[in-house]
Parts: C-alpha cells; sequence; structure tokens
C-alpha cells in the first residue's frame, strides 16, 4: 500500500523538478532527452511488469517524474 501512496508523491516531485530547473527547459526538451528516456522507461516497465514488482514500481516512479517533469 504505501509504494504506492509513493508514486503518487512522483507527481509533485515532478513539478519541484521542472521549476527548478526552469531555466533549462530549452535544453533538455530536445528528442534526444526527456522524451528518449520517456519511451525506455515504458519498455522496461512493460518487460518487467510480470517478473518483479518492485522494479516495476521504482520504474513506474522514474516514468512518472520524468514525464511530469517534461511537460510542465
Amino acid at each position: 500500500m504505501i509504494e504506492y501512496f509513493l508514486l503518487i508523491l512522483a507527481i509533485p516531485l515532478g513539478i519541484a523538478l521542472a521549476k527548478t530547473t526552469s531555466d533549462e527547459k530549452n535544453i533538455y526538451t530536445k528528442p534526444q532527452y526527456f522524451p528518449l528516456f520517456i519511451k525506455i522507461l515504458a519498455i522496461l516497465i512493460a518487460i518487467f511488469a510480470s517478473q518483479n514488482k518492485q522494479i516495476t514500481l521504482t520504474l513506474t516512479f522514474l516514468l512518472i517524474t520524468t514525464y511530469i517533469w517534461y511537460k510542465i
């Protein structure tokens, strides 16, 4: 149960990271940075979904944080 609560904390973390690095946004929004990383994380989540719950939750946390950071 607590692991799902930690996934919810990924959203405020992504918002905080976006506000902290707002002056570098033109650098990390280029196609070779976050969009590629988000795709790789999504593929890894699909691979590990049936194998290991802890790895899947960790990758999901990273995916949510990175996605929110990229979109804001």
